[in-house]
Order: C-alpha cells, then sequence, then structure tokens
C-alpha cells in the first residue's frame, strides 16, 4: 500500500515559530509550535503548493492575525455533484 509522504514547511505566524505539516492524501493540515505542541488542525482542500504561495504573500506585508486569516482563506474545493440513481421497483 502507497502511503504519501507529509509535506513540512516551518515560518513565523503571529510572531510566534511554527511548523505546518500537510497530510495530502487526507488534506489535514497540522500547526505545531516550537515545542511540538498541536496549535490547530484543520482540512486544507487545495494542493500543498498552493498553502506555500498562500504563505509567500503573508510574509510580504505585515498582515496581523496571520493564523486566523490563513485558515478563514483555506480554498473551497468544489464536491462532486452526484445524481440519483432512479430506484427500481
Amino acid at each position: 500500500m502507497f502511503t504519501p509522504k507529509a509535506c513540512t514547511a516551518t515560518c513565523v505566524l503571529d510572531g510566534m515559530p511554527v511548523t505546518l505539516t500537510y497530510f495530502p492524501d487526507t488534506t489535514l493540515l497540522r500547526i505545531t509550535d516550537a515545542n511540538g505542541r498541536c496549535v490547530r488542525e484543520t482540512r486544507w482542500p487545495a494542493p500543498w503548493r498552493t498553502l506555500l504561495a498562500t504563505l509567500r504573500e503573508f510574509s510580504g506585508g505585515q498582515a496581523h492575525d496571520q493564523l486566523s486569516t490563513l485558515l478563514d482563506e483555506i480554498p473551497v474545493s468544489q464536491a462532486p455533484v452526484r445524481e440519483r440513481a432512479a430506484a427500481f421497483a
């Protein structure tokens, strides 16, 4: 069975160093502080590269509440439209 490797990045958000760990198979995004304690865990339904691009946008400006802003701007994935099959009697 294939287990995808987690993607990680370390950056500073809200003045504290954090490590972002993204699991592409489950879209789980875990944010931990410098001591390894989980600060936040959520779903990031976009690719890892989109998350990195979003982080780069934050590094260019003086955004307040960066972590909250980052998580509020999570891209929304479009759920596939499902058609109901007619039930046969």
